[in-house]
């Protein structure tokens, strides 16, 4: 089996030492509301929708709606990827403070 690297900083992670698995799954979601385009003929927005489309590859449109990747993390490197996610949303926060909600 070839050398585990941490994905973040690129430092080898010897057999036995502390590494950590970061499973990103990351999904669209629909708040139930639609947005009016405006007025007009609604089928027009169809043709404007199916030619954005058609310009995107099949992987463009999946990673639109869905994507999961998976990273091996050195402890700094899980450190601070945990300190960067939280601080983005409120300065102060962190994973025990201020969390912003999960949804299961």
């Amino acid at each position: 089996m070839g050398a585990i690297r941490c994905n973040r900083c690129g430092q080898p992670l010897e057999e036995g030492s502390t590494k950590y698995q970061v499973d990103l799954r990351i999904r669209s979601m629909f708040d139930g509301v639609l947005q009016e385009s405006g007025v007009g003929d609604p089928s027009g927005d169809i043709d404007d929708i199916l030619a954005e489309l058609s310009e995107c590859s099949e992987e463009e449109l999946n990673r639109q709606v869905y994507q999961d990747d998976v990273f091996i993390m050195c402890p700094s490197c899980k450190e601070a990827f945990i300190k960067d996610i939280y601080s983005h949303i409120n300065p102060k926060a962190s994973p025990d403070a201020n969390r912003a909600p999960l949804i299961h």
